[in-house]
């Protein structure tokens, strides 16, 4: 399936949800400072494990990090 993640097209597995493609990704879902949007509406944390990923879906991945 074709998604888009920050601007970038990407071949994902079929019927993901948000949580699964995360750890697809190799980002742990669990840490702070994560946020999520789909189809630019931002997608709680705690809906991350039943909100689909659908074909041509646009996904952006923000992680804060520390610094300055």
């Amino acid at each position: 399936m074709k998604i888009r993640i920050n601007g970038e097209d990407r071949n994902v597995s079929a019927e993901l949800t948000l949580y699964e493609l995360l750890l697809e990704m190799e980002i742990e879902p669990t840490h702070p400072g994560i946020a999520v949007a789909v189809n630019r509406e931002v997608v709680p944390k705690g809906d991350w494990r039943t909100k689909s990923i659908g074909e041509n879906s646009e996904v952006e991945i923000i992680r804060a990090v520390q610094g300055g």
